[in-house]
């Protein structure tokens, strides 16, 4: 895979095809391996690039890295990957690629030309107590727990169990299994404060002024839909779309519909 200098780290990304600047970024607990059906299906069309995020696949996360810092320094690596693709890009995200979407968004909004976000998890736009973030604070602190416990492996398990198939572990390669479990301290410590929290103020989702497309499924967790409710009353151009059946890892389980909704933006 080619390689991206930026923010004094390296990261890892795929790339593929020629045409307009396509990026996408990954859920939690996966890389851009996530990506790789999809980006044989656009290359044709697009130029497309799907980096391994901080901690994630085969891009290491900075010892210095913290909550805080995570969200603007994921940011400053993403722009210079659109520096490498040229032009305003169309940028799709997943879970927690859907807030780095956001983040980059409302960092740079002259190098977004539209934005496709699926099952985002911006959780810091519902109010404190909500009923939707109960399950999702649960897990959180029950795999915080079993890192600490030193049992990675059944963090990362129970992670998947709530986010995803609850059978997808006992299908993943050894070799899938090994990289998600390696990322679980930088994903519960790191990551998962970062994006749950992120506050997304109105002057913030104020600049995103592109078309946005928001992306949900109607059978998984509850609280990416508040999410997504939350944004579609905040984004002035929004189109909000459910696809039946479908739940948080509707890209790959929805495989088709899912590459219909990234080309069919207007």
């Amino acid at each position: 895979m080619p390689q991206l200098h930026a923010d004094r780290a390296v990261t890892s990304y795929r790339h593929a095809g020629s045409g307009p600047a396509l990026l996408l970024l990954h859920a939690g607990a996966s890389s851009g391996v996530q990506w790789e059906r999809a980006i044989a299906a656009l290359a044709p069309r697009w130029s497309v690039a799907a980096p391994d995020l901080y901690g994630h696949g085969q891009t290491p996360c900075p010892e210095d890295m913290t909550p805080e810092t995570l969200l603007a320094r994921q940011v400053a690596v993403l722009l210079a990957l659109l520096d490498v693709l040229g032009g305003p890009a169309r940028v799709v995200g997943h879970s927690y690629g859907a807030v780095l979407a956001l983040s980059l968004a409302a960092t740079a909004p002259e190098r977004v030309r539209d934005l496709v976000l699926v099952e985002p998890v911006a959780f810091g736009l519902l109010a404190p107590g909500d009923p939707a973030l109960a399950p999702v604070e649960a897990v959180e602190a029950e795999c915080r727990a079993l890192v600490l416990a030193g049992d990675s492996a059944a963090a990362t398990r129970r992670f998947l169990d709530f986010w995803s198939d609850p059978e997808l572990w006992d299908f993943l390669p050894e070799a899938d299994r090994l990289a998600i479990v390696a990322g679980a301290r930088e994903r519960h410590f790191i990551g998962g404060p970062a994006v749950f929290g992120a506050p997304f103020a109105a002057a913030d989702l104020a600049r995103i002024t592109c078309p946005v497309r928001l992306v949900i499924g109607d059978d998984g967790p509850a609280a990416p839909r508040a999410v997504a409710e939350r944004l579609a009353a905040s984004l002035p151009q929004v189109e909000p779309i459910t696809v039946p059946g479908a739940g948080h890892m509707l890209p790959l389980t929805h495989h088709r519909a899912f590459l219909r909704l990234v080309e069919a933006m207007p």
